[in-house]
């Protein structure tokens, strides 16, 4: 099973705690993690340093996501460049995001994003990338439920499911209903988890459509039913990737949100495995 965590989390919380990166990739894989996930940017931007530091700690990059604003720009090209930096990196899939609802005119946005994501996954396809989209939880996101993702799933054809745990609490939407719906499509897992309460002083709310606030925190401390989506998973014989995240957590805690998740994870997976 590859576990991963977010690499932007990590980043951050490096900078935080005044640690090396490559320390706590070496904590981070001492303590279960064998990938890591992260934005085509951070790639482009780090790769150097990440090929060496991965080789040497025996890591890999499991993922890769990115934004690509095909409802602003429509034409635009950039999801080749995205496709290519996921190639280059290894990963198994991607992650594509295409953009928000920004123009007042609902339609035409979505329909630039499925015309978007229809050249994505074609271009990926012909390359070898796997393409696939999430239940992206910003209010302004046309597939931040169960209903807005799988009418993209099923509008374009070989796009693939990142299943997130936690993104269908904007509209209070059950998550293991949610799973039953795109079990079939999941090629990756985006582990979050969510509170009522924050965990730490500097966590920031997730405010739901309906004005409600959650939190994000370390994965086995909320409400999400994460051990019953990773028992479904188990059924399913899934292999795939786990990534930890811990987006809107404060990051001066974040190695140990990250440790505890990491530990929590894997007792759950030697439970089932």
């Amino acid at each position: 099973m590859n576990i991963s965590v977010f690499y932007e989390n990590l980043h951050e919380g490096a900078g935080a705690s005044g640690l090396k990166i490559e320390e706590v990739l070496q904590q981070l894989g001492n303590a279960g993690m064998n990938s890591i996930y992260l934005t085509a940017d951070s790639w482009k931007r780090d790769r150097n340093m990440l090929r060496e530091s991965m080789k040497k700690l025996n890591l890999r990059v499991g993922g890769m996501h990115a934004f690509c604003d095909f409802a602003s720009d429509p034409e635009t090209f950039r999801y080749r460049e995205i496709i290519e930096l996921a190639v280059e990196s290894g990963a198994d899939n991607l992650l594509l995001i295409p953009g928000m609802l920004t123009s007042g005119n609902t339609c035409r946005d979505i329909d630039h994003m499925l015309e978007g994501m229809k050249r994505a996954v074609d271009y990926g396809r012909a390359v070898g990338m796997p393409v696939l989209m999430e239940d992206f939880d910003g209010l302004l996101s046309p597939y931040n439920c169960i209903a807005g993702l799988k009418h993209f799933l099923d509008s374009v054809k070989g796009l693939g499911c990142a299943f997130d745990t936690g993104n269908f609490v904007a509209f209070h939407e059950d998550e293991l209903a949610a799973f039953e719906v795109f079990a079939d499509r999941i090629q990756t897992v985006h582990l979050k988890d969510r509170s009522l309460m924050p965990q730490h002083e500097g966590n920031t709310p997730f405010v739901c459509a309906d004005g409600g606030k959650v939190y994000a925190c370390s994965i086995g401390n909320g409400f999400i039913r994460i051990p019953d989506i990773l028992q479904r998973l188990r059924s399913r014989n899934y292999h795939g990737n786990l990534i930890i995240e811990l987006y809107a957590c404060d990051p001066r805690w974040f190695m140990i949100d990250a440790l505890d998740s990491l530990s929590w994870l894997r007792k759950q997976l030697k439970e089932l495995y």
